[in-house]
């Protein structure tokens, strides 16, 4: 009987230790920087009047911004599902064509991430426990804007100074608005977890890269015709790093580590 009570102790101790609450509710706030990659193409120039204009993108240039929030549901708290909603504004060129854009859309996205430290005991190794909140997601989502692009203008030449940008031949389909198109976003991310009192998590930083695909060729206002010579091999798609802000609440969930 001795044997058996000691028996009983320790299993009810090991349960204990392993167990630990978590907010199901997460709401939060993001910034970040976006870069895009659209039809626009780069290098030496061999049309007249920009010949030997050599036209690069760098690392640190035409760069924007997308400001945004979420509300999210844990399942677990290393697999999530969640809305997110976003200002974008993406931004490109000169090109070796004399083309740029801006452009400024909403997006609204339904996705889920899910995190390292579900597939692994991270009890008893700091790199494990270090790497928990290494997570990856996906979703579909839609997106409604426009673009500063005006129409092909046959008076102009494409070496003429202009303060708009505009399509550079008829053959151009180029629109400046889009609406309902869809996307498909993929992300990579940390979250590092900061904890109340009670050792519960209460706010998460989070560090995430995202590229997202659409099904568009209007979000930089061009969509030229290859045969012309304009590269168009893909459609549009764009990046944004950086870092968001979250806040958990609500009814608590019980994880067994």
């Amino acid at each position: 009987m001795k044997k058996l009570i000691i028996a009983l102790l320790l299993f009810t101790s090991v349960k204990v230790y392993s167990q630990a609450n978590f907010s199901r509710i997460g709401v939060g706030i993001n910034g970040v920087i976006t870069a895009a990659y659209t039809g626009l193409t780069f290098g030496i120039s061999d049309l007249p009047g920009l010949a030997g204009f050599n036209a690069k993108k760098g690392i640190t240039t035409n760069k924007s911004k997308v400001i945004g929030g979420s509300l999210d549901y844990y399942f677990t708290p290393f697999i999530i599902g969640g809305i997110e909603y976003n200002q974008v504004q993406l931004k490109d060129g000169p090109d070796k064509h004399n083309r740029a854009f801006i452009s400024d859309f909403s997006s609204i996205e339904i996705r889920g991430n899910v995190a390292v430290g579900q597939f692994i005991d991270f009890s008893y190794s700091p790199f494990l426990y270090a790497i928990r909140n290494v997570n990856a997601g996906f979703g579909i989502g839609f997106i409604s804007g426009k673009n500063n692009v005006l129409p092909y203008d046959a008076t102009k030449l494409v070496s003429d100074p202009d303060p708009y940008p505009r399509r550079m031949h008829a053959n151009d389909l180029g629109k400046s608005e889009f609406s309902s198109v869809i996307s498909l976003p993929l992300s990579v991310g940390y979250n590092l977890n900061l904890y109340n009192a009670y050792q519960e998590v209460k706010f998460v930083i989070g560090f995430n890269y995202k590229m997202v695909f659409t099904s568009s060729d209007d979000l930089d206002g061009f969509a030229d015709d290859a045969s012309v010579g304009f590269q168009n091999n893909a459609k549009d798609v764009y990046t944004s790093y950086g870092i968001s802000l979250k806040y958990l609440f609500g009814p608590t969930g019980l994880y067994f580590k």
